[in-house]
């Protein structure tokens, strides 16, 4: 958006609504004017007609819910983010029938305003855009899942394959698993398979591939997984760039329901691009001191590059368990982020690798295996059936404040 955003405030709570005001002008918002419920908030809304308004929500229900829907039957297009100290899912939902476009609780943090008034406004106008013809009809998009580490043999790669495994035949979906590994390449080793087409060749022809001739460069695991081998020859990466990478997990993501990329413990442009494309960052970690200190730094990265996005970006402690006096409420500490999975040390996991069997085939109840397969499942979105383990911070505005995020 070429000018600066317009914005009005919808909070009775004079101190409240100043210190809101204070918050949006000092992220280079213009306050155009508050206001409480009722009749002065809806005559502004259709007087000034802001880009998008910022309005508490708060028990009793009927003012400020009557509010937010005379202003969206009015102005249907106008984004509305709502706030509240409460977060109760009668509240979010009377919300979002009633026309909010976002949900926040308090207290507010600058960042978390910022990142949602932008994203509706962005919304709105790709609406406006596709309103007037001005952008192609969307195309199906598959999940893209980034496994990444900042250090080499944390298990990225194990993984990785018995993730993909696990969301082929427990979770029942469509997947392809890419090995990026600039370095090794150990997923053709990992899963038993010959290495005929790679990473490298899809690449070089791209441009003659439709959906049909996308398998023949995919090899068919028994597992239903179809696995995009890196190339056998290290200096075939030096041909492929960050675009190369890009293009191929889009017209990957286009064919499956999940797309894993297995990154190196190292960094260059296609990392970054793995990086870049991931709808969500599985960021790799043991117990260990050094891949904690490198974890450090690579968190930080990645909140410089996508905010601190728990949703994207979630740590999975690899080798939990294992005896390094180094406690996981350490871990959390350091890291100044909850973890969100947690995969059991299980010494039989290295004998599957060798074997070229993942352990969620050679050995289904293992403990390892039965957390992939959970995590497979929370991944597709299928209920839990068990309950072995905290997640993280949880909460219920942690389980729906993403529904609001991913509508806006």
């Amino acid at each position: 958006m070429a000018r600066v955003p317009q914005v009005i405030v919808v909070d009775p709570d004079r101190e409240s609504s100043a210190e809101i005001q204070k918050t949006l002008s000092m992220l280079g918002f213009q306050v155009v004017a508050s206001a409480g419920y009722g009749v002065e908030a809806f005559t502004l809304a259709f007087q000034m007609r802001p880009d998008v308004i910022l309005m508490r929500i708060e028990e009793p229900l009927v003012r400020p819910i009557q509010t937010l829907s005379r202003i969206n039957d009015g102005l249907p297009d106008l984004p509305i983010v709502v706030f509240s100290t409460e977060a109760n899912i009668r509240l979010m939902r009377q919300s979002m029938v009633s026309g909010a476009s976002d949900y926040l609780q308090e207290p507010l943090q600058s960042e978390e305003v910022e990142s949602a008034i932008m994203r509706v406004l962005e919304r709105k106008e790709r609406e406006g855009m596709r309103r007037r013809g001005e952008l192609e009809d969307p195309v199906a998009q598959g999940t893209v899942i980034t496994v990444f580490g900042a250090k080499g043999g944390i298990g990225k790669t194990t993984i990785a394959s018995n993730l993909a495994v696990a969301l082929a035949s427990e979770a029942h979906q469509t997947v392809a698993l890419v090995d990026m590994d600039t370095r090794f390449g150990d997923v053709a080793i990992t899963m038993d398979i010959p290495v005929e087409r790679s990473i490298a060749d899809l690449a070089r022809n791209l441009d003659n591939v439709d959906r049909n001739s996308l398998r023949d460069y995919l090899v068919q695991h028994e597992s239903g997984v179809r696995i995009l081998p890196a190339p056998t020859r290290p200096s075939d990466w030096r041909n492929l760039s960050a675009q190369h990478i890009r293009d191929v997990v889009d017209v990957l993501a286009q064919t499956h329901d999940f797309v894993i990329l297995d990154t190196p413990g190292t960094f260059n442009e296609i990392v970054a691009a793995a990086i870049e494309v991931g709808t969500m960052i599985l960021l790799v970690t043991t117990l260990d001191m050094a891949s904690i200190k490198d974890t450090v730094l690579a968190l930080e990265m990645l909140h410089e590059r996508f905010g601190n996005d728990e949703e994207r970006i979630k740590v999975v402690l690899n080798r939990a368990g294992m005896d390094t006096g180094v406690r996981e409420k350490d871990v959390e500490r350091t890291l100044d982020s909850p973890l969100w999975w947690r995969i059991p040390q299980d010494n039989e996991v290295v004998k599957a690798a060798q074997l070229g069997r993942p352990i969620v085939m050679s050995r289904p109840n293992s403990k390892v295996s039965l957390e992939i397969r959970e995590m497979s499942r929370a991944l597709a979105g299928i209920r839990n059936r068990t309950n072995t383990q905290k997640r993280g911070r949880g909460g219920l505005g942690k389980l729906i404040r993403p529904f609001f995020r991913k509508s806006a």
